[in-house]
C-alpha cells in the first residue's frame, strides 16, 4: 500500500513538472534558427579589416537578411552631403555597391564596443545616383550583442581635397 502511494505521488509530481514545463514554454519553444545570410554574422575577434569590410560586402551582395541582422536597432548613417538615415530609413533604399577597395583600417576596442577608420574606393549608387570614385574616409561604431558584432553607426565622409 505504501508502495502504491509513493508511486502515485511521483506520476503526480511528474505530471505536475511536465504542465509547468509546457506553461512556461520550456517544452513547447523550439530554437528559431538564424535567417540565412548571403555573408556570414561575425562572432567572435574578427579583425579590423574584415569589420570595416562587413558593411560594404552585405550591400555588394544584397543581403537584406543579414543587413537587418547586422545594423543595430539605434543605427545611424551620416553621409558627406550631410543627410542622415536610421535603420528603417536606410533599408528601406539601401546603397548598391558594385565594388569596392578598402584601405588606412585602424581601429580601437574596450571590451563589446570597437570603433573602426577606414578609407573606402567604391562604385556605388546612393538613392540611384553614382557616387563619385575615390578614397573617401569612413568611421564606423560597432556593439558586439547577443555574440554578433552589429553596426550601431556609420559615417561616410567627402573626398578631401586636393593640393
Amino acid at each position: 500500500m505504501r508502495a502504491k502511494r509513493f508511486v502515485s505521488a511521483l506520476l503526480c509530481l511528474a505530471v505536475f513538472a511536465g504542465g509547468a514545463l509546457v506553461a512556461t514554454g520550456a517544452l513547447a519553444a523550439e530554437a528559431k534558427p538564424a535567417p540565412k545570410t548571403k555573408v556570414p554574422l561575425l562572432y567572435g575577434n574578427p579583425s579590423n579589416k574584415r569589420l570595416a569590410s562587413e558593411f560594404l560586402m552585405m550591400l555588394k551582395a544584397e543581403d537584406m537578411a543579414g543587413l537587418k541582422i547586422f545594423l543595430a536597432p539605434q543605427f545611424l548613417i551620416q553621409r558627406g552631403d550631410g543627410t542622415y538615415l536610421d535603420k528603417k530609413e536606410y533599408l528601406a533604399d539601401p546603397s548598391e555597391v558594385d565594388s569596392f577597395k578598402i584601405r588606412g583600417v585602424v581601429g580601437t576596442r574596450d571590451g563589446d564596443i570597437r570603433v573602426i577608420r577606414f578609407e573606402a574606393n567604391t562604385k556605388q549608387r546612393i538613392e540611384g545616383k553614382e557616387v563619385a570614385g575615390g578614397w573617401i574616409p569612413r568611421l564606423s561604431t560597432f556593439v558586439k550583442e547577443e555574440g554578433v558584432w552589429k553596426l550601431i553607426a556609420h559615417a561616410n565622409f567627402l573626398l578631401p581635397p586636393t593640393s
